[in-house]
């Protein structure tokens, strides 16, 4: 029995390579490179990380309130609830919120129409008071302790902001991150300070402290990579190219297709982008004539190395190389055809990164 079951086993081990090859070449499909599918990663940060670096800052110490009013706050059919008292109508969706003991209020975030706008109601129930709103979302809404200003982070295209507000009288103070996205943000126990994690297309989440009002801003943990690239919009996305060009150069293009933010960081962007001279543009929907008539007019971007990354498998661009999404296609394998390869919608980034790479070594016109 020991000697049959060794033989099964060692004839399965042999079989497994033979069945993997076999399936591909069936099927059309290919195993993805190892090589293709590992990136490095860059440094996050938690929460508890920007607290203890503001914590850093201040040497006070904030009291602690009472918290029993806090801890029946909460969020029930889109509604703030104290308990089982409605606090506010029910709304689109609700974002977040905070409560202040000291003030005895609620300041929340909560779509009413086409975005989030930024509201005040107090524990006891009355009208709900809005922030003056921005046309952007409105999210993640703070109370500073010791004192009465909030923040809350506005969405913008061209990169977020931190507004904060002096409740009694509405003024407002405003720090931007161009081209930037805002992840966390906490505040120091005096209320005059806070740090905020932020990350941006051409570096990873770094973590800075300033006081609210954007005075003595300082990076107090850089970023774990830093491009040397340019940033600048360009036909409706954001190009990322190396900061200088030499005279008459002419570069390959990646036109890479996000289903999130233009201004987020990428692991894999950023792998592409540090393994040569190239440009990427990051776009937000499938590549259009907007974007073909741009390059057409672009005099440093070679026409013949253009490139398309498309988790969706939506986009086309005349003349370009594109790396794509297809459910259809098992996770670890991949498919060749006149367009490019088409892999699982998520190893797409992973991939499309080690493809590009290969494609490029290829001599020019080769």
């Amino acid at each position: 029995m020991i000697y049959n079951f060794t033989s099964m086993a060692l004839r399965r081990a042999l079989a497994a390579p033979f069945l993997v090859f076999f399936f591909g070449c069936a099927t059309g499909l290919s195993p993805v490179p190892d090589t293709w599918s590992s990136l490095p990663r860059a440094k996050q940060f938690s929460v508890a990380e920007i607290r203890r670096t503001v914590a850093d800052t201040s040497p006070l110490m904030r009291s602690a309130p009472d918290a029993t009013d806090a801890a029946a706050v909460r969020i029930a059919g889109n509604a703030i609830y104290r308990g089982e008292t409605p606090l506010t109508p029910a709304y689109l969706a609700i974002d977040s919120f905070d409560v202040s003991v000291e003030r005895r209020e609620v300041i929340f975030s909560a779509k009413r129409e086409t975005s989030f706008d930024v509201g005040l109601v107090s524990l006891d129930g009355s009208q709900v008071n809005w922030v003056p709103e921005d046309p952007a979302d409105e999210v993640a809404p703070q109370w500073a302790p010791r004192g009465h200003k909030a923040s809350y982070i506005v969405r913008n295209r061209g990169g977020d902001l931190i507004r904060t507000v002096h409740i009694p009288t509405a003024f407002q103070l405003v720090v931007d991150f161009p081209f930037g996205v805002v992840r966390d943000l906490a505040w120091d126990d005096g209320g005059e300070r806070f740090a905020l994690a932020w990350e941006s297309p051409d570096a990873s989440p770094r973590i800075e402290v300033l006081r609210y009002g954007g005075e003595e801003r300082r990076i107090a943990v850089a970023p774990s990579v830093q491009l040397d690239v340019e940033v600048t919009p360009f036909a409706g996305g954001l190009m990322l190219r190396p900061a200088s060009l030499v005279y008459n150069e002419r570069l390959p293009l990646v036109v890479w297709r996000t289903g999130g933010r233009l201004n987020e960081w990428s692991d894999a962007r950023g792998a592409l982008l540090r393994s040569g001279r190239i440009a990427l543009l990051v776009v937000d929907a499938a590549a259009g004539d907007a974007v073909a008539q741009a390059i057409d007019r672009t005099s440093w971007i070679d026409r013949d190395r253009l490139f398309v990354v498309d988790p969706e498998g939506t986009a086309e661009l005349a003349g370009a190389v594109v790396v794509r999404g297809d459910a259809g296609v098992r996770a670890g394998f991949y498919r060749r055809d006149a367009r490019g390869i088409a892999v699982h919608p998520g190893s797409v980034e992973s991939t499309a990164v080690g493809y590009i790479q290969e494609q490029l070594k290829v001599p020019h016109g080769g």
